[in-house]
């Protein structure tokens, strides 16, 4: 049990009787911030894991913060063109209208392709050079080669071409090349003010109950309970939004649904909506393991600039579809191998630091760590939210020194009131930063 100066809240740990006490007498507010966490983390894992690794307090309830793209534009190096090119020839010059390319520069050599299925040879492709940037989306360039025996027609009017910047290349003796930068773009999010009321009149707080020794004691670690899960609903599922003078945090989930998209892809090359996360709908039972490494694939495109691990909070259907065992099994048909003969993946079964059970699967492109999310249920049910950690973050209001993260405030009933009221009070948000680098699977009769 913790121990707490005379006066304060008092929690035992998970799993034992004794349950949390609060002293008689005046209104006080106490620190609750660190302790709630720890009561039944298996109920609320994404607040927990948010809560231990991720809380940035912030000191406006309207806060923001910077996303930068920069990884993410040195990755891919692809753009469009529009222009009708026409013929093309060696050593001749060109204007090309392009997509919004902020950072392309002198000196920057580029194969362009009228075909989706690749830029090698044998396909209608040329390589030029940029001599001359106009503006962001206008440039100057000088053909290298086409890769035919024959003019190459290039028309980009009816459908866009595609570019890919291949490297560099500057004349012998020529000085510094140009400079470009990204701008960081801007995002926001709100905090939300969460409340709990624990109450019971006085005659009830008296009577001696059977099958629990205090009965306040009881209901108080209940409304706890119920607090935290109230925040992970939030942080799941919310909209950001502020309406009628109310502020409402943002979920991952909630974000997925209302801005994500799922990428475009075809036999050969990847792409993705910026500034949207991976949204994908699959059949139970097209769950096969090659299915999934090809959504991998996706999600842990470093062009998307992500890490290489994330959180997969998964519904209790789910999970099961992952650990069935049987002739159709996932794992035991589409996996295989063992950890003296891995082939394909590495799976295994482990207790995590914040008390929950993690399912570990390794994969060429990036490892999942999945856990048992109990609230997607219902209309979640089928629900696989990949979450990257190191962009999201717990933002409870701190400032002027008052922390506005989880207090308990005892005492809030009106003075000529024979009960005893107290209030449970968080005030935090959900930041979502990247948000390609976050997926939204829903397994479709998992």
């Amino acid at each position: 049990m913790a121990n707490y100066n005379s006066g304060q809240v008092k929690v035992a740990t998970p799993g034992s009787q004794t349950a949390l006490s609060l002293t008689q007498g005046s209104r006080r507010l106490y620190d609750f911030s660190d302790r709630i966490a720890e009561l039944s983390p298996e109920e609320s894992p994404f607040f927990v894991y948010l809560s231990k690794v991720g809380k940035v307090p912030t000191s406006d309830s309207q806060f923001r913060f910077l996303e930068d793209r920069t990884k993410i534009a040195m990755t891919d190096r692809t753009f469009t063109t529009s222009s009708n090119l026409g013929a093309i020839a060696e050593d001749t010059t060109d204007t090309m209208t392009v997509s919004s390319s902020p950072w392309l520069i002198k000196g920057m050599v580029v194969m362009v392709s009228s075909t989706v299925s690749g830029m090698g040879e044998g396909t209608n492709a040329a390589t030029c050079v940029i001599t001359a940037v106009n503006s962001a989306t206008e440039i100057e360039v000088r053909w290298l080669r086409e890769n035919s025996t024959s003019a190459v027609s290039i028309d980009g009017s009816s459908t866009a071409v595609n570019c890919q910047v291949i490297g560099t290349s500057y004349a012998e003796g020529s000085g510094a090349p140009d400079v470009w930068s990204q701008e960081l773009d801007h995002d926001y999010g709100f905090t939300q003010i969460f409340k709990t009321a624990c109450e019971m009149s006085n005659t009830a707080r008296a009577t001696v109950y059977r099958g629990y020794a205090d009965e306040w004691q009881r209901i108080w670690n209940l409304k706890l309970r119920e607090h935290k899960i109230d925040i992970e609903r939030a942080m799941l599922f919310g909209q950001r939004a502020s309406v009628g003078g109310v502020q409402y945090s943002e979920g991952i989930v909630g974000h997925i649904i209302a801005e994500g998209a799922a990428p475009a892809t075809d036999g050969t090359q990847l792409s993705y909506t910026e500034g949207a996360a991976y949204h994908k709908s699959i059949a139970s039972g097209s769950m096969t393991y090659d299915n999934f490494l090809s959504d991998l694939e996706v999600v842990f495109d470093p062009a998307r600039g992500g890490s290489s691990s994330k959180l997969a909070l998964c519904s209790l259907p789910v999970i099961s579809l992952f650990n069935k065992i049987g002739g159709s099994s996932f794992i035991d048909d589409s996996f295989g191998g063992t950890e003296d003969n891995p082939g394909r993946y590495m799976f295994e079964r482990s207790n995590g630091t914040f008390g929950h059970k993690i399912m570990k699967i390794e994969t060429i492109h990036g490892d999942l760590s999945l856990v048992k999310e109990p609230l997607f249920r219902g209309l979640a049910s089928t629900f696989m939210a990949l979450v990257d950690l190191n962009h999201v973050s717990y933002r409870p209001l701190v400032g002027n020194g008052i922390n506005r993260d989880t207090s308990i405030t005892t005492n809030v009933q009106q003075a000529d009131e024979d009960l005893r009221k107290d209030m449970i009070l968080t005030e935090a948000g959900l930041e979502i930063s990247l948000p390609e680098t976050h997926a939204l699977f829903n397994i479709e009769g998992a």
